[in-house]
């Protein structure tokens, strides 16, 4: 570990200590941002990104980077934006932005290398400042070097103005599964683009592939997490290439041969009998014409196991409890599956409950989730083992019985 002294915002305002290898630099928003960051700024702090210019890797020097080339990636929670102009001087490989305000930029000079852009609901904000609340467009003029765009959050309020060099481009929604799907909003100016990404969280709200139709140049797609409407990628004919990641369902899956291009098929860690399906669609593809070396279709997953990876109920818990109380269920769940009497389970889930009995401050709504979390095992109790039934009085019972919050 090693102090530095940095002007951020001010003469020496921040004193931060960075580990021995570090790449990254963040920069969180007091009263906004939740987890770790290396220092704390206001949402307004004008910053000055010319105090980075004299850090440099361990084989730079001066000479070749009068700019500095450290860190190599920014984390950065505000609403400053000169960054923009501070990139035009050196190049940024990554930098993932989160503004508290609406605004509109311009970055068609910039020189970063893989801008991530998110932005809250403006309604549903319940951390934005009140003044922000009703007003959170988020305009961009695209361009530059940046090779790599993603949008992430409430991409209804993303308008692109403009782009005259087109970016990869990869959208993150973040919509509360009860929302049950989510769709991308219409960008009239990327209608030309040919490779795009849908990532989105296998446990939250389906993404709806019947809105990718408005990209109908489109000759790769990657998509990862819940899907709903896989039927209507069928209709992007010009698709040469498909990569299917941790997909907990792929109901509607058109077969292959819908695409008369198709040279990649990729399939991660996808639901299992439409996996199993798939992989004999690809094998029999592979005699019939020449498939890329990226082709193969791996680690088929049970519908339970999407369930316990990802639906864990502690995503809106304290960064460190909620890691704590994920190993807790994770481990529970091991246990029950091995499990070959009630008693096995009920030892398990005890043992489970008394983990999470010696967290900090668990409060009522945390409570709730703790009891989704038992009632979630119950369920993948049931789909695995067929010995042991047990029914739902009985857990919750147990959780009565053994917490103590």
């Amino acid at each position: 570990m090693k102090e530095y002294i940095i002007s951020l915002t001010g003469k020496d305002s921040h004193r931060v200590m960075i580990p021995a290898g570090q790449g990254s630099f963040s920069i969180g928003t007091k009263g906004l941002s939740e987890g770790e960051y290396d220092v704390w700024v206001e949402p307004d702090s004008v910053i000055n990104w010319d105090a980075f210019n004299e850090f440099l890797t361990g084989y730079s020097n001066k000479e070749d980077c009068p700019y500095g080339n450290w860190p190599r990636w920014f984390y950065y929670s505000g609403n400053d934006t000169g960054f923009i102009e501070w990139s035009k001087k050196r190049e940024i490989e990554q930098f993932q932005w989160f503004p508290h305000t609406g605004m509109r930029v311009e970055l068609a000079d910039a020189n970063i290398t893989h801008l991530c852009i998110y932005v809250q609901p403006h309604a549903q904000g319940k951390k934005l400042p009140a003044s922000t609340a009703t007003d959170y467009k988020f305009e961009i003029i695209v361009g530059g070097t940046i090779r790599k765009l993603t949008l992430a959050g409430a991409l209804e309020n993303f308008e692109i103005i403009k782009c005259d060099k087109m970016p990869y481009m990869e959208f993150t929604p973040d919509y509360p599964k009860e929302n049950i799907v989510c769709q991308l909003p219409v960008f009239p100016v990327l209608a030309q683009a040919a490779a795009l990404c849908i990532y989105n969280n296998p446990a939250k709200a389906a993404f709806d592939c019947e809105s990718l139709l408005q990209f109908q140049h489109l000759r790769d797609i990657s998509l990862y997490g819940n899907m709903t409407n896989l039927n209507a990628l069928a209709k992007l004919e010009q698709l040469e290439g498909i990569a299917l990641r941790y997909v907990p369902s792929l109901e509607g899956m058109p077969a292959l041969h819908s695409w008369e291009r198709l040279t990649s098929l990729i399939g991660y860690n996808i639901e299992e009998t439409a996996g199993k399906a798939l992989r004999a669609e690809l094998r029999q593809m592979k005699k019939e014409r020449q498939m890329t070396e990226y082709s193969g279709v791996s680690q088929l997953r049970k519908r339970v196991w999407f369930e316990t990876e990802y639906g864990i109920p502690f995503s809106e818990w304290e960064e460190k409890i909620a890691k704590k109380a994920t190993r807790a269920y994770k481990s529970c769940f091991k246990q029950i599956k091995k499990s070959q009497t009630e008693g096995e389970v009920q030892a398990a889930v005890t043992e489970f409950i008394q983990k999470i009995n010696r967290l900090d401050g668990i409060e009522t709504t945390e409570r709730e989730d703790v009891f989704t979390a038992v009632l979630q095992l119950k369920e993948g109790l049931d789909k695995e083992c067929l010995s042991v039934k047990i029914s739902p009085e009985k857990w919750e019972q147990w959780f009565d019985e053994i917490r103590e919050f």
